[in-house]
């Protein structure tokens, strides 16, 4: 097995993308988070856990086993409650960071400085319990245009926490004050800490990384990202790769398992996110990124759902519903074997069941 299909299976595995877990908890906590918006969240825990239902999913946020808020990439993550804190800390500048009077200044998120902490300590009163943005409007007088720059603001502090729809396929959001909802099991730590803690956690997940890949995850500066590292016992194993030296003699030993593998990862998953764009050869052909990234932005970032096989990129797929359909609309790189065909099929059945379709159909583009 030659590097590159070592890191290719490894990454798999760590992944849990060949695994068959049965407990979702365990799985979220190891690969760090998934992105909140649905169905890209629910759908990459189902990548991973294929016995999951939709009500389970659900009940994570209920039960309070996960929490809504802004991490890598100012993105919006779904992180476990025991390392919510710490990811946030690692990855959203404090609240006293000129950085968020600057942004909610700007044309189109402004929230009137002069009216900000007033308003900041009404909606904590007012949302003791989840709220959606028109009743917490309404109970503080905020203008109609303010209320969502407002909201989204106090999230980035971390005094607001996001609650989802009761639906897998809803983005529709409630708010509630973090001291209400989540106690003393949501506060910030020392920065340089919990950002050395997060890289910890990137190499055990996405590694062999480098630091490249690490500082386009997170979003951190170079600097913040090397001193990240630079803490942590690492190895290279080459092309700048690190591996958390602990790791290493189980990398070493490692054999990748027999039998075919197929996954499909929903748009944004946490693994076609997690590297650089050159970094992502790993699982994807440099002369096939353009299919599954696109070309918009710098780096052509928001990855559509892919189709992984034995943990190569075969093909890229969108989906939209029609009645009670899940129509996915499949770009295949190349024609997949019979027996493989046949397993993508089933397994996209399985994820509109999981949606709440009662079944796929399919708008193949080759």
């Amino acid at each position: 097995m030659n590097s590159a299909e070592k890191i290719r299976q490894w990454s798999c595995r760590v992944q849990n993308l060949n695994a068959h877990e049965k407990d979702v908890g365990p799985v979220l906590r190891e690969i760090i988070g998934v992105y909140s918006s649905h169905p890209s969240g629910p759908l990459s825990l189902f990548a991973r856990v294929p016995s999951l239902t939709a009500e389970e999913f659900l009940e994570l946020e209920k039960q309070k086993r996960i929490y809504r808020i802004p991490a890598m990439r100012l993105s919006a993550y779904l992180l476990p409650r025991e390392t919510a804190a710490t990811v946030f800390s690692a990855t959203i500048p404090p609240a006293s960071d000129p950085v968020w009077e600057k942004r909610y200044t700007q044309k189109g998120r402004r929230v009137p400085p002069e009216n900000y902490q007033h308003w900041r300590q009404e909606v904590l009163t007012a949302s003791g319990s989840p709220r959606t943005a028109a009743e917490i409007r309404d109970a503080v007088g905020v203008p109609e245009d303010v209320i969502k720059p407002l909201l989204n603001r106090l999230a980035f502090e971390g005094v607001i926490l996001r609650i989802g729809a009761d639906s897998v396929r809803s983005n529709s959001l409630r708010y509630v004050s973090t001291a209400a909802w989540a106690g003393n099991s949501f506060a910030r730590v020392e920065e340089e800490q919990a950002a050395a803690w997060l890289a910890s956690q990137y190499l055990r997940a996405f590694g062999p990384a480098r630091l490249k890949d690490f500082q386009w995850w997170t979003g951190l500066n170079k600097k913040q990202a090397e001193t990240a590292l630079s803490v942590n016992d690492t190895t290279d194993i080459g092309d700048d790769c690190l591996i958390l030296t602990k790791d290493l003699p189980g990398f070493e030993g490692f054999t990748a398992p027999t039998g075919d593998s197929l996954a499909l990862l929903p748009q944004w998953d946490s693994y076609t996110m997690g590297y650089a764009p050159d970094g992502r050869r790993r699982f994807v052909t440099p002369d096939m990124q353009q299919r599954i990234y696109g070309t918009l932005g710098a780096t052509g970032g928001n990855a559509l759902g892919t189709v992984l096989v034995n943990g190569l990129a075969r093909g890229a797929w969108t989906s939209r519903f029609a009645g009670n359909t899940l129509k996915i609309r499949l770009d295949l790189f190349e024609k997949l074997g019979d027996r493989m065909h046949s397993a993508m099929i089933d397994r996209f059945n399985a994820v509109a069941r999981f949606l709440g379709a009662k079944e796929a159909g399919f708008e193949e583009t080759n």
